[in-house]
């Protein structure tokens, strides 16, 4: 038995609400879409209409033309990101994305920290978000964003509608909504440049239709001068699957390789990593999963002790959850792993898939 489990578990709408959920977000995207989603900007004035107007002959992007960007297309953008805090305020940061394309789902990029809007160089919120970049910033690239990550779940999963067009960084782009399947999962608003088909802003919408992300491009060229990749703060190491993981660690006894079929059958494993910390010496087996689009990842870190152990009746089995409208964090401890699944705040269905890994890791 498992416990107390730390986590509720959200059961399938019915397909009819599912159906009017769509209908429903359809029209107030489309509202927000045609009008000003949250900090959309830039849309307005006569003469970028008459722009507009005049390259109405442009092609509508698709999935797969959005992917082949993904593909082939260096280019380099200063952006706008705003982050969301839970007290409702906003941060809005200004950074330089540099992407070379390597045709793969994977490009090589480098996020540089530019500076905190109406921040002065050098103060304490400045700093703070600099040093996050420092940290974090090959993951905002890699899992902060709208992208195709694999074509076919992609169109399997998600369907793309058509806005019309808008200027975006001086350049006319195409505003799509792209719509998953499925009710717990984000809902998109994507100016896709009508050039390269680079994604110049994406929103971020939870399925109750709350706006909490999104990243704005105000320059945007097609190519790269110079890059130099951020330095990772780990050993990274690509493996082809979880027993070369495994092996890669020395086979210890409480990884677990999860079999997740029955509770995300629309995602598919992405992408296994090997994470040695030169700091503390801990390793970490990360499996990132997705469905072309979202995506989560579940994070082994071995030989360590159990991080519930000091509470009060800690003998009982633990799943410690952290859940937001942007992310789903759960945590759990078996055999001397530490297990870290993470995603979406949507994606309500990562409570049963951390239940059924500690299943897993309990049995063996």
């Amino acid at each position: 038995m498992l416990g107390n489990l730390a986590s509720s578990l959200v059961s399938p709408l019915p397909q009819i609400a599912l159906k009017r959920l769509a209908a429903t977000a359809c029209g107030v995207v489309a509202l927000l879409a045609l009008t000003s989603a949250g900090s959309l900007r830039g849309q307005g004035g006569s003469s970028q209409q008459g722009v507009v107007k005049r390259l109405a002959g442009n092609a509508v992007p698709t999935l797969q033309s959005i992917g082949q960007a993904v593909l082939t297309e260096d280019y380099t953008a200063e952006q706008l990101r705003r982050f969301r805090r839970p007290d409702g305020s906003v941060v809005t940061v200004r950074e330089l994305l540099q992407v070379q394309s390597n045709n793969t789902f994977h490009p090589r990029s480098a996020l540089t920290f530019l500076g905190v809007e109406g921040e002065p160089a050098g103060s304490p919120l400045s700093q703070e978000w600099q040093q996050t970049y420092a940290r974090y910033g090959a993951a905002l690239v890699r899992n902060g964003s709208f992208q195709i990550r694999d074509l076919g779940r992609a169109g399997s999963n998600y369907t793309l509608h058509d806005f019309g067009q808008v200027l975006r960084a001086g350049r006319v782009a195409r505003r799509m909504v792209v719509f998953p399947n499925t009710v717990d999962k984000a809902i998109w608003v994507v100016d896709v440049d009508g050039v390269t088909k680079v994604p110049l802003f994406v929103a971020e919408f939870d399925n109750q239709l709350k706006l909490f992300a999104e990243i704005e491009a105000v320059n945007f060229s097609s190519g790269v001068q110079s890059m130099t990749s951020a330095a990772p703060m780990q050993a990274v190491t690509p493996v082809s699957d979880f027993a070369a993981g495994s092996a890669f660690l020395g086979s210890p006894a409480g990884l677990v390789n999860p079999d997740l079929l029955a509770v995300v059958a629309d995602y598919g494993l992405d992408s296994v990593e090997v994470y040695q910390d030169p700091i503390n010496g801990r390793e970490k087996l990360v499996m990132n999963y997705t469905d072309g689009i979202d995506q989560f990842m579940v994070v082994q870190t071995v030989n360590v002790s159990d991080p519930f152990g000091s509470l009060p009746g800690s003998s009982a089995n633990v799943i410690g959850r952290f859940r937001d409208p942007a992310l789903s964090a759960l945590v759990f401890w078996d055999d001397n792993v530490t297990f870290h699944v993470a995603g979406r705040g949507a994606l309500r269905r990562l409570d049963d898939v951390a239940s059924r890994i500690y299943r897993q890791a309990l049995s063996q």
